[in-house]
């Protein structure tokens, strides 16, 4: 599995002048379309009315016309970076309905110091009526130990920057650069509250083909056990069968435009990248 950092903490302003913001460009955007003809109808159903919230108004203009404005921006490089990306985009004409707090956090890991851009929507996850759906218990919850064989353990990353925003929603999300450029996210928002239970219905799951989520024909056999948690996948099964729907997950995913990397240590936590390793038992837990 990948290395996960030691520490994070914000970035100060030191910080945003000293460490390069890590950001892969020239990836594509996830195939929502693709995930959408794999998903069941009662899944669908529930996804659609989610992803509904995305482009809903979270709030009337105050007495002056205006959305409340927040006083953080992008430092000027990495609103370049950020930009080459496409993760940003100026602003088209349509009045702004909601604004975005831009930040980084720095990641303290063994082998240096990495940034990463946040964009916090504070004003949809205060107003938006959502009801989670995929409560976000510790990790162990959902993945206990493997009574296994094998279990193959997928991790796919920096994946709400991989779901484009549609269009017509963008000026609900918002920001200004340091020289007072308007500028507004192209892409899902991270710490969007309705993204984990966005990321693990349209993302994760479909890819992993959990029964309950996919339709029959590209589910996963019951020769397997699947586990998920938001951009995690662990397979459990024999070791024949492990590998084998391993391999159909990786196509999944490479068929929706998620990138796979599986030499997974060697991969920058911010590349969207699926890292996978396959772990043989020697003998089975309690």
């Amino acid at each position: 599995m990948t290395r996960r950092a030691k520490r994070t903490r914000p970035a100060t302003p030191q910080d945003e002048h000293a460490i390069p913001l890590q950001q892969q460009v020239n990836v594509p955007v996830l195939n929502l379309e693709w995930i959408k003809s794999r998903l069941n109808p009662a899944t669908l159903e529930r996804l659609m009315q989610v992803w509904g919230l995305v482009g809903r108004l979270t709030f009337p203009p105050s007495s002056s016309g205006k959305a409340r404005e927040g006083s953080r921006r992008i430092p000027t490089a990495d609103a370049h970076l950020l930009r080459k990306a496409g993760i940003i985009e100026e602003a088209s004409s349509t009045i702004t309905g909601g604004w975005i707090i831009p930040f980084s956090v720095v990641e303290e890991k063994t082998n240096g110091l990495r940034r990463r851009w946040i964009a916090w929507p504070r004003d949809k996850n205060r107003d938006d009526p959502y009801k989670a759906n995929a409560p976000l218990l510790h990790i162990s919850h959902y993945l206990p130990p493997a009574m296994a064989e094998a279990a193959s353990c997928l991790d796919l990353k920096a994946s709400f920057f991989r779901v484009s925003l549609p269009r017509e929603t963008r000026h609900l999300f918002r920001c200004r650069v340091e020289d007072g450029t308007l500028v507004e996210l192209t892409r899902h928002p991270v710490g969007y509250k309705a993204g984990p239970e966005i990321l693990q219905i349209i993302i994760t799951s479909a890819i992993a083909g959990v029964t309950t989520v996919v339709h029959r024909l590209w589910a996963a056999p019951p020769s397997v056990r699947i586990d998920v948690w938001i951009g995690n996948i662990r397979i459990a099964g024999s070791k024949s069968d492990a590998t084998l729907w391993e391999a159909q997950v990786l196509r999944n995913a490479d068929s929706c435009h998620a990138t796979i990397g599986r030499t997974a240590n060697r991969a920058p936590r911010s590349t969207p990248s699926w890292g996978c390793s396959l772990v043989t038992h020697t003998g089975r837990y309690p």
